[in-house]
């Protein structure tokens, strides 16, 4: 199908206030990752306004967390889905900001998750309605909504649902927060958490001290061998985020607990460096010490393929039909959804909703005028994905 250029901007300037208010009335509505409640309200209203327009939806139970919300249109028509991602919640909990938070400020919209990443959903809700406006029939279209990936998806399978979800799909644009450099995200590295506990014997170190088997002196034996791992040049990092142990300075501590963030860009780091962080726990320094170790909401990476940057180009092509700027392509450390999906060898480009800044700060904002802008070149982009598919 062949996008209308004049058709969509028409369409922009005649729902343009409906669109904002949209925006508006999902960052109003306040939920931290943890409030699962909140969280589920917002996935219900949404799912209330899709129904509205004829969109079929339905919840994912995910085993622990927020629902997932799936939306569908032409489910009926044969071949390999088109995607859309994103997330409906937010890192600051309900009453970081007051009441209605969302306003406008030289020409910036502001609030709670107004970038990352509410201004992507209001924009998957709208583009759904917009391809059913226009008629869009060549393919299926999907769109999954999560609401927990503020916190990697830990405690629940929202992970494996967007997995199972994305699976066959032709290619996937993740609507997470745009970049004030005007690049969209090609990929980005894995990570995973790591949780290291030692248990030594408490001991009174001026009485026994030759009984006390010092669980933070263990600890920092291990400590620098385990950042050692680092391989800087090829993208594997392991960093000491957090350490705690002990409770008064003239006891032998019997416990100490580190965290640790690890960052790979290849799969195969992943395992190499579990398999290392496991040896190197292992080993014992002081006898009468243990180590046990977790490795918590592993993320797999996002790798930067040529698929995903054939899709890019395809979004570069519309474009400029459309009378916009090319955008650049990077590779970042940050993680996001777009790494579940590609996993499943989806070509995916991330970062495609507004471009702002201050995510995950209380000075985020996100820019208006792009928030039609990026609209419009993904609405043309599906439109015109047969293109893309064609030179696959």
């Amino acid at each position: 199908m062949k996008a209308p250029i004049e058709e969509i901007n028409a369409f922009v300037d005649r729902n343009k206030e409906e669109m904002l208010l949209f925006w508006e009335q999902l960052v109003n509505r306040q939920a931290g990752s943890k409030e699962v409640d909140r969280v589920n309200r917002i996935m219900h209203f949404l799912k209330d306004h899709f129904e509205r327009e004829g969109i079929d939806c339905r919840l994912v139970d995910s085993k622990g967390s927020a629902d997932v919300l799936v939306a569908e249109l032409n489910a009926d028509v044969p071949g390999a889905p088109f995607l859309l991602s994103g997330h409906c919640d937010t890192v600051f909990p309900s009453g970081s900001y007051p009441e209605d938070p969302f306003h406008i400020e030289d020409g910036f919209a502001r609030g709670p998750g107004v970038l990352d990443m509410k201004c992507g959903v209001a924009q998957i809700f709208y583009l759904l309605v917009a391809l059913k406006h226009f008629g869009y029939r060549d393919r299926p279209v999907k769109a999954i909504l999560v609401g927990d990936e503020e916190t990697s998806h830990y405690g629940g399978i929202a992970d494996q649902i967007l997995k199972d979800e994305a699976k066959g799909a032709l290619c996937c644009f993740n609507m997470e927060s745009g970049r004030l450099d005007h690049c969209m995200t090609v990929g980005r590295k894995g990570c995973l958490d790591c949780h290291i506990t030692v248990r030594g014997v408490a001991a009174h170190a001026g009485n026994d001290y030759l009984k006390g088997r010092n669980a933070i002196v263990e600890m920092a034996q291990k400590l620098p061998l385990l950042q050692a791992l680092t391989i800087f040049e090829e993208g594997l990092t392991v960093s000491v985020g957090t350490i705690k142990g002990g409770t008064v300075s003239n006891a032998v501590p019997d416990y100490c607990y580190a965290e640790l963030d690890v960052r790979y860009k290849k799969q195969k780091h992943m395992d190499y460096v579990k398999e290392k962080m496991r040896e190197i726990c292992d080993k014992t320094f002081i006898e009468g010490t243990t180590t046990t170790i977790e490795f918590v909401a592993p993320m797999p990476p996002f790798e930067e393929t040529k698929a995903n940057h054939q899709l890019l180009s395809h979004i570069n092509r519309v474009a400029k039909d459309c009378g916009y700027e090319p955008f650049g392509a990077i590779y970042v450390g940050g993680g996001s959804d777009a790494s579940y999906i590609s996993s499943m060898g989806v070509p995916t480009v991330c970062s495609m909703s507004a471009e702002g800044s201050g995510a995950h700060t209380m000075e985020e904002k996100a820019s208006v005028e792009s928030f039609y802008s990026r609209w419009i070149i993904a609405l043309a982009s599906i439109m015109e994905i047969d293109q893309y598919a064609g030179d696959q």
